[in-house]
C-alpha cells in the first residue's frame, strides 16, 4: 500500500532563483515536481506568472497527476510532452529535494544534440541549485562503452525482476529476433544481487530489463557493463546520432 505524503509547509521559488531565471531571460519553462510537492505549487506558479514567466507541463509515464516526475522518467519520451511545447521550452524547473529526480531530465536528453539547463529549487532549504551534463558525465561515457560492447558481443544476461511494474519479460524475448547472432541468457529474481553477477563470467555483457534508472546509476557494479532494454533495441542508432553523450 502506498500513500502519497504531501508537504504541509510553504512551497514557492527562492529568491535566487527568480533572480537567475530572470537573468537568464527564460520566458518558458517546464515546471516539474516530486510527489511531495506537486500538489502545492500554486505560489510558485503565481511567482512565474507574476513575472511573465510561461509554464508548459504534462502528465510524465507512471505518474498519477499532472506535473509530477519519477525517477524513471529518464527517458527523452518519457514526460509525453509535445514537439511545439518541447521546442518553445527555454529550460526545465523542478521543485523538490535531493538530485535523484531532477538527473532523470538530464538522462532523458542524453540523445538530444543539446542539453536544456534544469534548475532546481528545493523549498525545504529555499535555495537553488542548476544540473547538468557534468553531473552525469563519467556514467554517460561508461554508457556509451557498454553499448559499443553489446553490438560487439555474443553472449548476452538479461536481468528481469518480478517485482510488479518492473517485469518486461516478454519484450526481453524480443531481442532474440532482433539480433540472431546473439545468444541470450535471462536471469530472474526479485531484485538484482550485484554481488552474485561474476558468478557468471561467461557474459560478456548485461541488459537491464528493471528500472531504467539501474542502468545508469549503477553502472559501476557492473564490472562488464550494462545497458537498458530499450536502448539494447536501438544501440546503433544511438551510437551514430549526434547527441549530447556521443560528443563527450
Amino acid at each position: 500500500l502506498f500513500l502519497d505524503a504531501p508537504y504541509s509547509g510553504s512551497v514557492e521559488l527562492a529568491k535566487e532563483t527568480i533572480s537567475y531565471l530572470k537573468k537568464r531571460k527564460y520566458k518558458t519553462v517546464a515546471l516539474y515536481a516530486s510527489v511531495q510537492f506537486v500538489n502545492n505549487l500554486e505560489t510558485v506558479k503565481e511567482q512565474l506568472q507574476k513575472n511573465n514567466i510561461k509554464i508548459i507541463t504534462s502528465h510524465a509515464d507512471r505518474t498519477q497527476v499532472k506535473g509530477q516526475l519519477l525517477g524513471c522518467d529518464n527517458y527523452h519520451n518519457s514526460l509525453n510532452l509535445g514537439k511545439d511545447e518541447e521546442q518553445n521550452i527555454d529550460c526545465y524547473l523542478y521543485i523538490g529535494d535531493g538530485k535523484f529526480h531532477p538527473l532523470a531530465l538530464v538522462y532523458a536528453q542524453k540523445d538530444q544534440k543539446e542539453l536544456k539547463e534544469i534548475i532546481c529549487n528545493d523549498p525545504l532549504i529555499g535555495k537553488m541549485s542548476l544540473m547538468g551534463v557534468s553531473d552525469i558525465k563519467a556514467i554517460l561515457k561508461k554508457y556509451k562503452s557498454s553499448l559499443m560492447k553489446f553490438l560487439n558481443s555474443n553472449t548476452v544476461g538479461a536481468l528481469v525482476t518480478i517485482k510488479p511494474g518492473q517485469e518486461q519479460f516478454r519484450p526481453a524475448l524480443a531481442l532474440e529476433k532482433k539480433f540472431l547472432d546473439k545468444k541470450f541468457y535471462y536471469f530472474i529474481d526479485n531484485a538484482i544481487s550485484f554481488d552474485q553477477l561474476e558468478n557468471f563470467n561467461f557474459i560478456e555483457v548485461w541488459i537491464n530489463t528493471a528500472c531504467p534508472r539501474v542502468g545508469f546509476d549503477d553502472q559501476e557494479k557492473f564490472v562488464k557493463g550494462v545497458i537498458n532494454l530499450n536502448d539494447a533495441f536501438m544501440a546503433e542508432e544511438m551510437l551514430s546520432r549526434e547527441s549530447v553523450m556521443n560528443s563527450l
